[in-house]
């Protein structure tokens, strides 16, 4: 046996009636716990599914297809977002290409598209050389920085370890290299090189880079005395390493300990930057203390912290799951507000500081403040990305604006550079919710009729329609595709 948690949804199937619903998990009516909005439910070893562990992610009413789409767990399968590779997406290679400014012509390049981990870019790389073709260590670092951007750790790694054999690494550097190890081979191979560092390359920079690795693993014992260890050493004296504590506290839902490390930060007197107060607001917020979130944020108006939009669009959220809509209105002005400030500051504008002013009014149910950010966005930027889009789609079937979002889908269809299954999974997971899954068929139709392939985020949604629906047999035949 082995056993799956799965969306609340699936209770329809547990609970049916109908035989053949049963059948798909067994044959008979089975025992099922529930918790947190989650089934657990043996299934037969026949049926092919992996055992999977779904964290909490998806509390709180997202959808299947919503928090699929978040990247990290779905229903029929587990997704880790760095450890899988996966095909990128048009627009993706076109921001890789565009972050090849400033780098040898065309090496970015060829490294950006090997997409298969398992070929070599020290390859590339040497090829490149061979061809009679220099490259200087900071153009090395900058395509590492640029495949960590794109989570092409392996290749990055790759590159970095071949630059260690040519020129000596600093501090820095060995603390990517150590960030670097962990993501493709493990925290166990990060530790083994960080125990073999010699005495003086075990400083901030390094003892920061193995808090990191154990605050991604959530692995509080050791996160713990790593971070001990800083302060007894004298590198605990930014906010980097108290920002990731409250971090690993925050993911491990322990809330109540990150005003402590506040505490801690003032009495050592570290100075709170940004990202602390951000943290410190979320922490009170999830402890429900609403009182207290409206004092950080006159501790930072006391001390002229100069907050900026990415601040408000947290208190927005906050304010939006307590449900004080007039107070949420109001930070999202404010944000608005910061985001022009920097555009003049910076001149330059930020696509995603519209997003979220786009998701945050969707989520407040703001048709018309949702319409007006798009059209600024519009004004803003000569074309619209496939994430802008997807935001949008989102955010109008979230208020019920089917019609808006098919609209809005055409126009994408009619402009996009690029094919994304993503931004179509949206309207098709508006369908199967409404329970259209005749219009769900026709729009995946098309989508193949296009030329652009299913994923299997767009198997999940149409299988849970079909449950829905209790259409067996194209449930059944819809499931296997969504964990191929």
């Amino acid at each position: 046996m082995r056993s799956l948690f799965i969306w609340a949804i699936t209770k329809r199937l547990v609970r049916s009636s109908n035989p053949r619903l049963r059948a798909l998990i067994g044959g008979k009516p089975i025992q099922h716990s529930c918790f947190d909005g989650y089934l657990k439910i043996p299934l037969f070893d026949s049926l092919g599914f992996r055992e999977i562990y779904s964290n909490r992610m998806f509390s709180g009413g997202n959808s299947l297809h919503e928090a699929s789409r978040g990247g990290k767990v779905g229903v029929f399968r587990a997704v880790s977002t760095e450890a899988v590779p996966s095909e990128k997406t048009g627009e993706e290679e076109e921001e890789e290409e565009q972050s090849s400014q400033g780098l040898p012509d065309g090496l970015y390049k060829r490294i950006s598209r090997l997409g298969d981990t398992n070929r070599s870019a020290v390859e590339v790389l040497e090829g490149w050389i061979r061809e009679g073709r220099g490259v200087k260590k900071a153009e090395i670092k900058r395509m590492v920085k640029e495949l960590r951007k794109f989570y092409r750790y392996k290749h990055a790694l790759e590159i970095f370890e071949w630059m260690g054999k040519i020129f000596s690494f600093s501090s820095g550097e060995r603390a990517i290299h150590l960030d670097l190890i962990a993501k493709v081979h493990g925290i166990a191979s990060a530790e083994n090189y960080f125990a073999d560092l010699p005495g003086i390359e075990k400083n901030q920079q390094t003892y920061s880079a193995i808090l990191n690795c154990y605050v991604k693993e959530r692995n509080i014992e050791k996160s713990e005395a790593t971070m001990e260890k800083l302060k007894y050493l004298g590198f605990a004296n930014n906010p980097l390493p108290y920002n990731e504590m409250m971090t690993l506290y925050m993911n491990m839902e322990q809330f109540e300990k990150v005003p402590l490390v506040i505490q801690g930060m003032k009495r050592n007197r570290i100075s709170l930057d940004a990202y602390s107060y951000n943290i410190w607001m979320k922490s009170y917020a999830a402890l429900s203390q609403m009182d207290r979130v409206e004092g950080v944020l006159n501790e930072m108006d006391r001390f002229e912290i100069y907050p900026d939009w990415n601040i408000y669009s947290t208190v927005a959220s906050i304010y939006i799951k307590a449900q004080v809509p007039d107070k949420a209105e109001s930070a999202l002005k404010e944000l608005e507000k910061k985001m022009k400030e920097v555009e003049v500051m910076k001149k330059r504008k930020d696509r995603v500081a519209y997003n979220h002013l786009i998701s945050l009014y969707g989520s407040l149910g703001n048709k018309h403040e949702v319409y007006r950010i798009w059209e600024s966005y519009e004004l803003a930027f000569p074309t619209s990305t496939n994430r802008s889009y997807m935001c949008l789609l989102s955010s109008l079937v979230r208020m019920g604006d089917i019609e808006g979002a098919e609209a809005f889908y055409k126009k994408w269809v009619s402009v996009k550079s690029f094919d994304d299954i993503r931004v179509s999974n949206v309207l098709l997971g508006a369908y199967t919710r409404q329970g259209c899954s005749q219009k769900a068929e026709v729009l995946l139709q098309h989508i193949i009729k296009s030329g652009v392939k299913p994923n299997a985020i767009t198997w999940e949604i149409l299988a849970e329609g079909y449950i829905q629906s209790e259409q067996v047999h194209k449930a059944m035949e819809a499931m296997p595709r969504s964990v191929s």
